[in-house]
């Protein structure tokens, strides 16, 4: 299974008229060659970080994979599929500083997943998903 989180409509146009503003200001202020290279690099900018913000969660056989962490599934205890209201709790003020957080703001459900290593001090892994069900499902089989 993979799920793979971009930005999602809204908060891409909301970068774009950022974005946009930003050039109005400049072309108002230092004309057309300045409003050039800053629209080249904001478009760059924001490209990357549409792509570097994206949170990928990948799950085989053998290893769970949320960004750039993974775990090996033997090591995996109990998953729980978490709702909105579950989730706002576990990121407010039920939060663990000792967990280990794959969270993404626009995405409102999540997992909460459980480790059974004793030499791993990271209680569980809370891991933003559109779909927790799918994933819970997957790391049962």
């Amino acid at each position: 299974m993979r799920e793979v989180m971009r930005w999602p409509i809204w908060l891409t146009f909301l970068v774009i008229g950022l974005d946009l503003s930003i050039l109005l200001a400049i072309w108002a202020s230092l004309g057309n060659l300045a409003t050039a290279v800053t629209a080249i690099t904001l478009s760059v900018s924001t490209l990357y970080f549409y792509l570097a913000t994206a949170l990928t969660i990948e799950i085989d056989s053998t290893h769970l994979k949320a960004g750039r962490a993974n775990i090996e599934t033997k090591y995996l205890k109990n998953a729980i599929a978490l709702n909105e209201e579950e989730m706002s709790f576990h990121r407010g003020a039920g939060i663990n500083p000792q967990a280990f957080l794959a969270l993404r703001f626009w995405v409102k459900k999540g997992v909460k997943i459980e480790i059974a290593d004793q030499r791993d001090p990271t209680p569980f892994w809370l891991i933003s998903s559109n779909h927790p069900e799918m994933l819970v499902a997957k790391l049962d089989t």
